[in-house]
């Protein structure tokens, strides 16, 4: 079966990370390493670290330092868009949730990806530097406006909404764990993301005038390519502020509201370039029964990168 829907790119962001993302494409496929390697050789000049080395040598298992984490999701995802345009796959749309944003904005022309790269190890600076120390966690099944009383009180921010009885909460450390105890007692789902940061809450907002000055320094955003559908707003962008690269890791997201954009104007096809299907998961839990729309993850845990990009050139009739 073909596809002829109108294709999405969609790039996730913080807490998809994990050792040994994209391996397989590293090793098997010339365009995603080269670009890796462009990747590392920015990381290596920047931190005197290779990022080569941490996802594919380091063995190690909690992956949450933020100085390589930042930079490898951009990474990932934008060798992930090379090999899809070297494929002759092009979007019609593009959005990145939080982080993912960096390498959307690579896939609109409105940075480069040396940019998008350096952006990301200077706001990864920025938060360390302040000392903004934190952590997200996900409730499953709950809706995050009946519980906003419990949340709060426990000094919780709502970092994001992603689809019916699954949002995302941000936070100091200490009042997650007992927000955490409070769950057990009553026997409410969660997960605690892989990430250190209380991204997507006031928390980080010391850290935002250190970033504002790298970026202040940079040349001036492109005009967005059309079809670039900002994650935080959920609507399509011609221009982006000088701050659109904080704002996305400070402010509260609706993927809810992303989809409803999207899907108004028809179906389509979503494309995950993030690292763990997470972003077409989320669009899959938001659909319409009725909606003719698909999805499609790329690299998974499962290492099955080859056969999946086999699986998508058949999907939209290159092979």
């Amino acid at each position: 079966m073909s596809s002829n829907l109108p294709i999405v790119f969609l790039f996730s962001g913080q807490g998809s990370q994990y050792r040994g993302m994209g391996q397989a494409l590293f090793e098997q496929e010339p365009v995603f390493r080269d670009s890796m390697e462009k990747a590392d050789s920015i990381v290596q000049r920047q931190l005197s670290r290779s990022l080569i080395h941490e996802l594919y040598t380091e063995k190690q298992p909690v992956f949450d330092d933020l100085l390589v984490t930042h930079p490898a999701i951009v990474a990932i995802e934008i060798a992930l868009l090379r090999v899809l345009e070297a494929m002759g796959i092009r979007a019609d749309h593009v959005s990145g949730n939080s982080l993912g944003e960096f390498a959307a904005a690579v896939a609109a022309g409105i940075w480069t990806e040396q940019s998008a790269i350096e952006a990301a190890i200077e706001q990864a600076k920025s938060i360390t530097r302040n000392d903004v120390g934190g952590g997200m966690l996900a409730v499953l099944h709950q809706n995050s406006d009946a519980m906003k009383q419990l949340y709060n009180s426990h000094g919780l921010f709502l970092a994001a909404d992603n689809f019916d009885g699954h949002f995302t909460l941000s936070g100091a450390a200490r009042d997650l764990d007992r927000f955490q105890s409070d769950l057990d007692l009553r026997g409410i789902q969660f997960q605690r993301l892989e990430v250190a940061y209380p991204f997507h809450s006031p928390l980080i907002e010391g850290a935002a005038a250190e970033f504002s000055y790298h970026t202040s320094g940079m040349p001036d955003f492109a005009s967005p390519q059309s079809g670039f559908v900002s994650g935080m707003s959920g609507e399509e962008l011609a221009f982006l502020p000088r701050d659109y690269f904080w704002q996305v890791a400070g402010r509260y997201t609706n993927f809810q509201k992303l989809v409803r954009y999207l899907e108004a104007k028809g179906p389509c096809l979503y494309i995950d370039l993030g690292p763990s299907g997470t972003s077409a998961n989320f669009v899959r839990y938001n659909l319409d029964p009725s909606s003719a729309s698909q999805t499609f993850s790329i690299i998974t845990r499962f290492k099955k990168e080859k056969q999946q990009l086999e699986a998508l050139a058949k999907l939209l009739g290159l092979k």
